[in-house]
């Protein structure tokens, strides 16, 4: 019995498990062997790359369009478009601009108010850049609104189409401003505003409060729009298709131009007959006309992205948002410098009345947020990003801090 009971001790039956495991075939496999294979399936379905909603929508409705038409590898500026140089994709520019300028115009006195969240005395432009940066990113990823509109028309890429390029460069790029908001950053860094900090060692929190805001909400927007594209797609679009043809659209964008161009027109009288302390003409204005040169200027720069050192770098947006900060930085010198402590360099009201139509309205236009963000989150590779980033963030604030820092130093500036 003994010997009995020692044999049964015996791992007699470890084969008999080290085979009970078989593969799909029936075949039979080690324990070890198993458990590796099981880790190895495992780990191949944890990498394993799923594809998003927004992708399956991408394959099913560019297809037979070009990859290109989704995000393009070369230009990854917006307002880059093969017919650029037609009449109509430029005067749709124009009539779009002027609704761009102001609704930037009519956000800033909207969100001024005493006790804001996000405070600026002078009228911040972080909700507009945010808008501008919505808008945008809408625009370019509603994959399926576009090809609806493609469909017959003999055309490949939606910025073909010249109502995209009147919401991109037209409409957002005359909403949002880069220049603006680095004066804003400027002024709140320095303390001149109604408000003072507690003292001066308070400025380096403001400089990274009001940068992180100024350019982390216009991301978010951007996002947000990638989003809503997809809602917009999938749920709305659907009930619009029977609209969305090549011949309605180009029915639109022509009407647009008409209306855009007697808005002009009518505009150019309206600044040349009402006076200066008339609310519409002091708001609102001249900044539409001197807007609509600066997006006209912002817009034939473009096609200058992709040129020159990297084929990758938006070298046409990197020019308009330098030219804009550099003169938009001698504009708000001469606008708000003080020639004594209690005088200005400018006191004319119409000296005044012009230099900010310039301000708002030209290079408002001019520097584009939108575009910027678009720009900067379409392009490939981090260091890509960082560079185009800090490549046009340094030198504008360079020139604000080297014109405007050396006169508030010497002088003076007017607390907006």
């Amino acid at each position: 019995m003994v010997e009995s009971t020692d044999n049964t001790l015996e791992p007699t039956s470890m084969p008999q498990v080290v085979t009970s495991y078989t593969d799909e075939n029936n075949f039979p496999l080690s324990h070890s062997h198993s458990i590796v294979s099981t880790i190895e399936e495992e780990l191949t379905n944890a990498l394993k790359e799923t594809t998003t909603r927004q992708e399956e929508l991408v394959t099913s409705e560019i297809t037979p369009f070009q990859l290109e038409f989704w995000k393009p590898h070369n230009i990854m500026s917006v307002e880059d478009t093969p017919f650029s140089k037609r009449y109509l994709v430029t005067l749709i520019v124009i009539a779009f601009s002027i609704p761009g300028n102001l609704a930037r115009d009519s956000m800033i006195l909207l969100t001024k108010y005493d006790n804001s969240y996000i405070n600026f005395s002078g009228g911040t432009v972080v909700w507009i850049n945010f808008s501008a940066s919505f808008v945008m990113s809408w625009c370019n990823n509603s994959v399926k609104f576009w090809s609806i509109i493609l469909e017959n028309s003999g055309k490949t890429n939606m910025k073909q189409l010249a109502l995209h390029t009147a919401i991109t460069s037209g409409f957002c790029g005359s909403f949002s401003t880069f220049s603006s908001s680095l004066i804003e950053i400027f002024f709140k860094t320095i303390d001149i505003v109604k408000n003072p900090l507690p003292n001066d060692g308070y400025r380096v929190m403001e400089f990274f409060a009001s940068s992180l805001t100024a350019f982390a909400l216009p991301i978010f927007g951007h996002i947000l729009g990638k989003h809503f594209a997809l809602f917009f797609d999938t749920y709305l679009v659907p009930y619009m298709a029977g609209f969305l043809t090549y011949k309605n659209v180009r029915v639109f964008e022509i009407f647009c131009v008409i209306i855009g161009s007697a808005a002009l027109i009518a505009n150019l009288v309206l600044t040349c007959t009402l006076n200066v302390t008339y609310f519409y003409k002091e708001t609102y204005s001249f900044a539409i006309l001197m807007g609509v040169f600066g997006a006209l200027l912002r817009f034939k720069l473009s096609s200058f992205n992709g040129r020159f050192v990297y084929p990758w770098y938006p070298t046409g947006t990197f020019f308009a948002n330098i030219i804009g900060c550099f003169i938009i930085s001698i504009l708000y010198l001469l606008m708000l410098g003080l020639q004594t402590k209690d005088s200005l360099i400018i006191e004319n009201n119409v000296h005044q009345f012009i230099i900010k139509g310039f301000s708002s309205g030209f290079c408002g236009s001019l520097t584009t947020m939108s575009s910027f963000i678009n720009e900067l989150y379409n392009l490939d590779y981090p260091l890509y990003q960082h560079i185009y980033f800090w490549s046009t963030f340094i030198p504008c604030f360079i020139f604000i801090i080297l014109i405007d820092g050396s006169y508030a130093w010497a002088r003076g500036f007017k607390h907006v």
